[in-house]
């Protein structure tokens, strides 16, 4: 059992991530002091000293609780084949919905400002591995014919890319009430859209998986020149 002086340097620590998690978040790294860190968790500024050897520790402390990409091993259960291999897509567009949350996009912006050079040494390996497992799942299907014929890797982060979009406008910039109400429908609409695309008609069953259907724009265009 821990003692109570190490129970109250670790409630100590958890205030002190906690309040710069939020401070970093809403001013960044050059905005924010440590003694602003040590208000806003209600200790001596000594004590976050004590516990962190400068504010820079303190920072990556932050990051790799906030923004570190989970393991890419944890994905896999979500990614396996199954009787419905879409609902698997909605699974890991879900989690990743609850990841980009504002204080994490708005982290991963200053971060890219200020820090650019430690984030991409300390994020690039995580998150180059995330997209591999990913990419690998996706290849899996289309040798199942389950998804169509398309580069695995752009494909991945097409879906990323959906799920971190919509969080960055209405999460972030515009408020969710940009979606009106739409908020709990909105990844399984951009899931679907991934998995069938957002035509009306169905592609007929002999064309080539790796052929494009028309759009609309050139379908005009065909009948204008004709």
């Amino acid at each position: 059992m821990p003692s109570s002086q190490s129970t109250r340097a670790l409630s100590s620590r958890e205030r002190v991530v906690k309040a710069a998690t939020a401070l970093f978040a809403a001013k960044g790294f050059g905005g924010t002091s440590t003694r602003d860190v040590a208000r806003k968790a209600r200790v001596n500024e000594v004590t976050v000293y004590r516990l962190f050897k400068n504010k820079q520790e303190l920072y990556v402390q932050v990051l790799d609780r906030k923004m570190g990409l989970k393991g890419p091993e944890r994905l896999i259960p979500n990614l396996q084949l199954s009787e419905d291999p879409g609902r698997a897509f909605v699974l890991l567009a879900e989690r990743l919905e609850e990841h980009f949350d504002p204080t994490f996009l708005r982290l991963l912006f200053f971060a890219a400002l200020e820090k650019p050079e430690l984030l991409r040494k300390r994020y690039r390996a995580s998150l180059v591995s995330f997209y591999e497992v990913i990419a690998r799942q996706i290849k899996e299907q289309i040798d199942a014919e389950i998804l169509r014929d398309i580069d695995p890797a752009l494909m991945g982060r097409a879906l990323v890319g959906m799920i971190a979009y919509d969080r960055i406008v209405c999460g972030l910039c515009a408020g969710l009430e940009l979606l009106e109400g739409s908020t709990d429908r909105a990844t399984d609409v951009y899931t679907d859209i991934w998995l069938r695309g957002a035509l009306a008609w169905e592609a007929p069953a002999r064309q080539n998986r790796t052929e494009r259907p028309l759009m609309q724009t050139e379908v005009l265009a065909s009948k204008v020149d004709n």
